[in-house]
């Protein structure tokens, strides 16, 4: 259900996706930022009159193989890591205070540092790891 956007409605309130979904409605309250504008995006176009909107899902998923050559291997760790994949979650307090301000408890936050931690220390070159990132593409056609 995470694939799931309902127009006007917290996705929250209706499907459990934890955390940072919450996070991502709390910021576009906050600052406009807004996580889940991807999903959004063909009502948008609908209202902007685009006709016959269509999305897509791209099936590109990485694998990063342990057994893979390893010039190939190490360009797709970088190039992981470069996306932000198993980032530093950087100095404890900061990181907490930082969510908590975004609209997470603290129990929450701290949850949220450990796992991000716990993923940093985990994820190395020589990591078996399959990440499929999800993209949307939506297309229509404009009436002149």
């Amino acid at each position: 259900m995470a694939s799931y956007l309902l127009d006007g409605e917290k996705q929250s309130e209706f499907i459990q996706l934890g955390v940072l979904q919450k996070l991502f409605e709390s910021d576009t309250q906050r600052n406009g930022k807004d996580g889940n504008i991807g999903m959004k995006i063909p009502i948008y176009l609908s209202e902007l009159g685009v006709k016959n909107i269509e999305c897509r899902v791209s099936d590109k998923v990485n694998f990063l193989d342990s057994n893979m050559h390893h010039n190939d291997k190490n360009d797709l760790y970088q190039s992981l890591k470069e996306e932000g994949i198993a980032g530093d979650p950087g100095d404890k307090q900061q990181f907490v205070e930082r969510l908590i301000a975004r609209g997470l408890t603290y129990d929450n936050a701290l949850a949220q540092y450990e796992a991000e931690l716990r993923f940093f220390k985990a994820f190395h070159l020589h990591s078996f790891l399959v990440y499929a990132p999800n993209m949307k593409i939506t297309f229509g056609e404009i009436e002149c």
